[in-house]
């Protein structure tokens, strides 16, 4: 689990920075910010590894350590995509008039972590398989440049 999401992270990460055409120390920290997330991982999936099953309140706890450490690398990665939105940064930009949508679809994490930390102190498991779902989703769900992009370069 921990290895499909880092590499689903890679993926996106990769993605989102192949569109950006400016670097400063601002998205630098972010991302830094973004990597201490992604570095938590591995441990936050021995840590609910070991509990998720116990049936304990460590079991609910520890998917909620899991739950804070997804959403703050989603809440990275939305500091990341408002970052992206200034005009210039982007080899693609966002039109103003379909910027909502898009945060929309770029914070879609922040919220659906936010309902699996929640959903930790009810059911562990539930809560495990609601982040699963999510990651599948952003498997396949495109960045929002990359639909402007695609929509704008014609025949």
């Amino acid at each position: 689990m921990s290895f499909f999401s880092i590499g689903i992270i890679w993926v996106n990460h990769h993605a989102r920075f192949n569109l950006i055409v400016v670097v400063d120390r601002t998205l630098l920290f972010l991302n830094l910010l973004l990597l201490m997330f992604v570095v938590l991982i591995p441990f936050a999936t021995a840590t609910m590894a070991t509990y998720l099953t116990s049936g304990t309140e460590d079991s609910h706890l520890s998917m909620a350590v899991y739950a804070v450490v997804l959403e703050g690398m989603a809440l990275s990665f939305t500091a990341i995509f408002e970052w992206s939105l200034r005009e210039g940064r982007t080899r693609v930009t966002v039109p103003r008039n379909q910027r909502g949508r898009a945060r929309l679809r770029a914070s879609l994490g922040t919220v659906v972590y936010a309902a699996v930390f929640a959903s930790a102190f009810i059911s562990a498991p539930v809560a495990l398989a609601l982040a699963g779902i999510t990651a599948v989703y952003y498997v396949f769900a495109p960045l929002p440049h990359n639909e402007v992009q695609e929509l704008t370069a014609g025949p």
